[in-house]
């Protein structure tokens, strides 16, 4: 079974876009974009309403979980080495 999202949402934050998708999931707005995790909304928020609003809603969570991501700091990849039962990375 497919599941197709209800929106596609697209932000540009600090001249990099993202771009995400929401869903309804029964009193939830569920907003989900590749390589962050998947973040939920009361849709008593919304008050029931389903077109614009939850898109701006989406966006604004969109934005929230970009910021939240941002503030981790990962070290730089580099070069790799890895054996049959090790790797070590630099």
């Amino acid at each position: 079974m497919i599941n197709l999202p209800d929106g596609i949402v697209t932000v540009h934050v600090n001249g990099e876009r993202y771009r995400g998708a929401y869903y309804f999931r029964r009193d939830k707005l569920v907003v989900t974009a590749y390589g962050y995790q998947e973040t939920s909304v009361d849709m008593a928020v919304l008050n029931n309403e389903r077109g614009k609003a939850a898109l701006n809603l989406a966006k604004l969570v969109l934005i929230d979980m970009i910021k939240k991501r941002r503030d981790v700091h990962f070290p730089y990849p580099g070069l790799c080495l890895q054996g049959s039962t090790t790797a070590i990375c630099y």
